[in-house]
């Protein structure tokens, strides 16, 4: 009897250890990548010389500054007074600061505002209580001469120190015996001054001998002022400071109360470039006072009031902000580079827009002009700009960038709310690097500008060119499983509802191939995991709603031989099923706030989240290379090579768990390394709403921004993003037919003008079987009501764009309002006019509503 209960015990005590281990193996979630992997490796500094002024026979000088760096292109100087550089174009002459040079004069900026475009730099930084302070380099470290400068291989760095370093009350020591301050202090003072610094110690409780310092009355202004003058007076000594801290245990202070930072800023010049760097990993921080971001250079190449030209933002296309164009009204531009990150708790959405895409921006003033390229830091980066009349009299455009992550905590007393500013402990330790290159002529201008990146990222590997012929693609999305909500009896339950199945798929790819649209590119949405909102992807089993995994291999058999393609889609970064697959506490992101990162759809009409519209969590980026290796192993088995990326390639996000912070560059870094992969795996990828560190792993992008999101401050919106990869990338706008412009003549005009092919999103199903479900912004998308306009606007547009796919485009002109011409390597170019009059541009007349192609082919 005995042994029987043994038996069951153990027997019971194993029981709960496997259902103990299989819950603990179910929290534990998937496989996490280690951030570390993907954290810059800290580079051993350059150890940097004695700053030597270098001869200056060749580039001429620049007047107050000395010459600490040349090569073939440029001159670096340097003002040791004023911390400030200039480089200079030893070809041209033209010379750029980075602080006004005409400053000190400007007839509208305050004292303090002088002060700030004397600065190289900008440290913002919260306190123990969230409170928000910004520290500028000229004011804190520059005036008190804080700073040190040393010369680096073809350049210059500048180690500031920003804050208060003097000690302070802790110059005065915290706790001192009676015989000491009698032997070091009060002996060699007179009676008077003796008895009033005896005042402000009185003895420690239970130690009779011991005196602390009252610091209620010492720390008064005049009160410290005298005591400090009395110490140094007797001739107390940092010595004696130490050995008295170090004799009661106390710690050194050191003003460690106080702000203080220490920012290393290099320059350095490479080729044509002015490299500017701040090593985060060498940066240090008061113990209660963290970092929260770091403007870097505001002022660099600042135009004047008598300045004529415009800033380049990369807002959505892209977008020109004129120079002086007396908007002193309206607010300053600043945009998130690669749009706002998801891993976000408010429940109000801030701003309604466009996302920058790529992390540039630049500046054309008269003949000259310089462009920027964020090359490290560009995914916790923003970029600011404003035009003169406000603070001061000149217009600059900058990055900014947030070195840790922030959130909102609201805390509930009563019926008061408290909002609290949450900082992430950990800092961001990689680097911060712009470089800078120069225009001038013809050179100096937006198309210069895409020329000069587009060159860049060719020589690098990051572009390359498509090969020449082959018809214009079209793109067209078809939906196939959506989940909808139904009831049975009266109780609700989820359904999943085909819209299109891979035989109705095929239908339409038929249909479009007898009217002579040969090059189809489609991508099926909602083809596996239960539709659109599908299951983690970790089994790429096509439903058998839609026909099985032979009606998908048929289909794409099917689009090949008509000389197309299918792409099937995948989702990756939003999870909005829960299967077993996912486990939200440990394998979605955390805010700041170390909540799951839970979100819901928002509202157009609230402008907020509703959670009406169901829920869905935000995977981490740690586990983004599990899934992403998941989905490729059991997708490949179809022999498809083809794969869409609803959102790897356009949505970034950071996580905030404890033990495993990853920020938006850490993401960016594992992102581009899964891309890397799936490329190898499957060599033609479409990549939907493409950031630019997606673009040398894609063919195809898609939903590629064709306007700018028109902030106030802007003037004109440009497709810079179009004439940086137009001949390198076949490329799409947004589905013409769920467009804001419902005028299919006018999106045809803006087709061929930034050079986009059609895209539609079609379903086999009528549209009102989509209303009352997450997915009623697809208001239009019914085939038939489509396909006849679909396949005249391709005719008309590949007529003329099919012979300039593989073309880069050399640049964009506005002639007039509504009036642009598009050139094109080779000699081609395209005349479009918006405007309901017919127009004629040197010679070539072009009727209202239309456009014409022509210019010298060569």
């Amino acid at each position: 009897m005995k042994k029987r209960k043994r038996t069951i015990t153990l027997l019971a005590c194993a029981v709960i250890l496997v259902i103990a281990g299989g819950f603990l193996l179910l929290n534990q979630g998937a496989p996490a990548a280690d951030p570390a992997d993907y954290k810059p490796a800290p580079a051993e500094p350059e150890a940097g010389k004695e700053l030597r002024a270098l001869p200056d026979a060749g580039s001429g000088g620049v007047p107050g500054m000395t010459l600490v760096a040349e090569n073939e292109a440029l001159a670096l100087y340097y003002n040791e007074q004023t911390a400030e550089v200039a480089a200079k174009d030893r070809k041209s002459g033209e010379v750029w600061y980075s602080n006004p040079a005409g400053r000190n004069e400007d007839a509208i900026a305050s004292p303090f505002e002088k002060e700030v475009m004397s600065s190289q730099f900008a440290v913002s930084f919260r306190d123990e209580i969230g409170t928000l302070e910004t520290y500028w380099s000229y004011p804190w470290s520059v005036v008190n001469r804080n700073f040190t400068a040393e010369s680096l291989e073809n350049g210059l760095r500048v180690t500031y120190t920003l804050g208060d370093v003097s000690l302070g009350i802790d110059a005065l020591p915290k706790r001192i015996t009676k015989a000491r301050l009698e032997e070091k202090v009060l002996s060699k003072l007179d009676e008077t001054l003796a008895a009033y610094v005896e005042a402000r110690y009185y003895p420690v409780k239970n130690g009779a001998d011991l005196l602390e310092r009252l610091d209620e009355q010492v720390k008064k202004p005049l009160v410290l002022k005298k005591m400090l003058a009395a110490f140094e007076e007797a001739g107390y000594t940092s010595e004696d400071l130490a050995a008295d801290n170090e004799a009661s245990g106390t710690a050194a202070g050191g003003g460690a109360q106080k702000p203080k930072f220490t920012v290393p800023l290099e320059y350095r010049l490479d080729g044509d470039a002015l490299v500017v760097t701040v090593p985060l990993d060498r940066v240090t921080e008061s113990e209660k006072h963290r970092i929260s971001s770091i403007d870097l250079l505001r002022f660099f190449g600042a135009a004047g009031t008598k300045d004529d030209g415009y800033m380049l933002v990369p807002d959505g296309s892209g977008a020109l902000i004129r120079l002086n164009n007396g908007k002193i009204k309206e607010e300053q531009y600043v945009q998130r580079v690669y749009g706002d990150d998801p891993n976000d708790n408010s429940v109000s959405r801030g701003q309604v827009a466009r996302k920058a895409a790529m992390p540039v921006y630049g500046m054309k003033a008269g003949d000259t002009g310089w462009f920027a390229v964020i090359e490290e830091g560009d995914a916790i980066a923003s970029i600011a700009a404003d035009v003169s009349g406000k603070q001061n009299s000149y217009n600059y455009v900058f990055s900014r960038f947030s070195v840790r992550g922030e959130d909102e905590l609201e805390l509930y007393t009563g019926d008061q709310i408290q909002e609290i500013q949450l900082l992430s402990d950990e800092l961001y330790r990689g680097n911060l690097t712009v470089r800078y290159r120069f225009l001038t002529g013809e050179d100096a201008s937006y198309s210069g500008m895409a020329r000069m990146y587009r060159e860049q990222l060719a020589k690098d590997g990051k572009l390359r060119p498509l090969e020449e012929g082959g018809n214009l693609p079209f793109y067209v999305d078809v939906l196939g499983s959506i989940d909808k909500q139904k009831s049975f009896l009266g109780i609700p339950y989820d359904a999943v509802v085909p819209m299109t199945s891979f035989a109705e798929a095929g239908q339409m790819a038929q249909a479009l191939a007898e009217e002579g649209v040969a090059n189809v590119r489609m991508r099926y949405l909602g083809w596996f995991g239960k539709g659109m909102h599908h299951r983690p992807p970790v089994k790429a089993q096509p439903d058998r709603g839609l026909g099985g995994s032979a009606g998908l291999k048929k289909l794409a058999a099917q689009l090949a031989e008509q000389g197309g393609a299918l792409y099937p889609d995948v989702a990756f970064q939003y999870v909005y099923r829960d299967d077993g697959h996912f486990n939200p506490s440990a394998d979605a992101a955390r805010f700041v706030t170390r909540e799951i990162a839970e979100l819901h759809p928002y509202d157009r009409n609230l402008n907020r989240q509703d959670m009406y519209y169901g829920t869905y969590y935000l995977l981490s980026p740690a586990k983004l290379p599990y899934y992403v290796d998941k989905f490729a192993d059991s997708y490949g088995k179809y022999g498809v090579s083809r794969l869409s990326l609803r959102d790897l390639g356009g949505v970034l996000s950071s996580d905030y768990r404890v033990q495993r912070v990853v920020f938006r560059e850490e993401a960016k870094g594992i992102v581009t390394e899964r891309l890397g992969a799936l490329r190898e795996a499957f060599p033609d990828l479409m990549v939907s709403d493409a950031n630019a560190y997606s673009w040398p792993y894609a063919k195809h992008v898609i939903d590629v921004p064709v306007a700018s999101s028109r902030f106030s401050l802007t003037d004109e919106e440009v497709p810079f993003y179009q004439m940086v990869i137009h001949g390198y990338l076949d490329y799409a706008g947004a589905a013409l037919n769920l467009a804001d412009e419902q005028n299919l003549r006018k999106q045809l005009l803006k087709s061929v003008e930034y050079g986009t092919a059609p895209h539609f999103l079609w379903s086999g199903e009528p549209t009102p079987t989509l209303k009352f479900t997450r997915f009623d912004g697809m208001f239009s998308v019914e085939t038939e009501a489509w396909r006849d306009e679909a396949v005249k606007f391709y005719r008309e547009a590949s007529e003329v764009l099919g012979p300039l796919r593989s073309r880069p485009i050399l640049e964009h002109v506005r002639h007039a309002a509504g009036v642009v011409e598009v050139k094109y390597e080779g000699g081609a170019s395209i005349l479009v006019n918006y405007t309901d009059r017919p127009v004629t541009v040197n010679g070539v007349t072009v009727e209202a509503q239309d456009f014409t192609a022509g210019g010298d082919e060569g």
